[in-house]
């Protein structure tokens, strides 16, 4: 699932984020061409049995049906614009992007895709199928600040890179956190080439039943404390052990008996894992709000958007809505 999210990131939130409907596009690009009747100066939208909707009446019921997600959408956009500068790999990235997007809505809808992706992009607050490229480089932004607020929360957080070994259960139904023979034979094994001085890597390679991490050295990535989309049992035992220390067995009553090691627990430490063991991803705070930590957005978002000198006005109402609306913890 993580390599998937890491290679696919970008056209999963297509379908996420381009369901979001901008009232300010709305708003904005119809404003103008409200025109005809006027009452106390205002132009009006329609008339039924002779009661008026003027334009203010018109804004108004489309910001209380999606106007909290129209204003953090807006947020999001510029505040990720005003903090992160467009670099030549981010243009590269969108563009490399933006060619798999369209080759995979040009198989959903041959004869329309460019209206199709048109309209998404329009419904995210921007003008057509030309900007799907300034859609990407904004959201390349945004995991570029997210990324920076995990590496400033390191501790709290606590960020670390690990591996297991994985010893499946030899029946579907394993009711009870207690091996049978052969697989009590495996764990035996495997704590044998452990004890031996065997490298982690070499003995997950050897023995791991997991065929997704086995061949990489167990490794499986870079979590933290809101990963959600992993065993509790394996993930708390993770969050637990010290750098470079390995754990007892784990009983995971969803898959087997884990062998687990916290490869890095410090930020020297766990750069200098990824970069040599991440593959094409380097950086370990991209590594983890990509594929294992999608809760930090909200919180990194909220912060820059205070260090950048937001203001409501004074409206707390607004405030406190927006807040809610993001999933911005207090």
């Amino acid at each position: 699932m993580g390599k998937f999210l890491k290679k696919n990131w970008f056209v999963c939130l297509i379908a996420i984020i381009f369901a979001g409907v901008s009232i300010f596009y709305i708003y904005d690009t119809n404003k103008g061409k409200l025109k005809g009747k006027k009452v106390n100066g205002e132009s009006v939208v329609f008339s039924i049995d002779n009661q008026n909707i003027t334009s203010s009446q018109f804004y108004d019921q489309l910001y209380k049906l999606n106007g909290n997600n129209a204003i953090a959408s807006m947020i999001q956009k510029t505040v990720a614009e005003q903090s992160v500068e467009t670099t030549d790999q981010m243009k590269e990235d969108a563009k490399t992007q933006a060619e798999s997007i369209i080759s995979n809505y040009k198989q959903q809808y041959p004869t329309d895709y460019k209206e199709q992706i048109g309209n998404a992009l329009i419904q995210a607050g921007y003008s057509g199928f030309d900007d799907l490229e300034s859609y990407l480089i904004s959201y390349l932004k945004l995991q570029t600040l997210t990324a920076d607020y995990a590496k400033a929360h390191f501790d709290d957080l606590k960020i670390r890179s690990i591996s297991y070994i994985l010893v499946k259960f030899e029946a579907t139904a394993h009711p009870i956190a207690e091996a049978t023979a052969s697989e009590k034979a495996k764990l035996d094994a495997i704590d044998k080439a452990l004890n031996d001085g065997t490298d982690f890597a070499t003995v997950a390679k050897d023995h791991s039943e997991d065929q997704s991490s086995a061949p990489n050295g167990g490794v499986l990535g870079v979590v933290d404390k809101n990963t959600s989309n992993l065993d509790e049992n394996f993930l708390n035992a993770a969050l637990a052990l010290n750098e470079q220390e390995v754990s007892d067995w784990v009983y995971s009553p969803n898959f087997g008996y884990f062998k687990i090691r916290n490869n890095a627990s410090s930020p020297t430490a766990l750069e200098a894992f990824q970069a040599e063991h991440g593959g094409t991803e380097t950086n370990p705070y991209q590594a983890l709000v990509q594929s294992y930590d999608q809760t930090l957005t909200a919180d990194a978002l909220w912060s820059k958007a205070q260090e950048l000198g937001i203001d409501f006005k004074g409206n707390a109402d607004l405030e406190k809505n927006i807040k809610t609306f993001m999933g911005v913890k207090e």
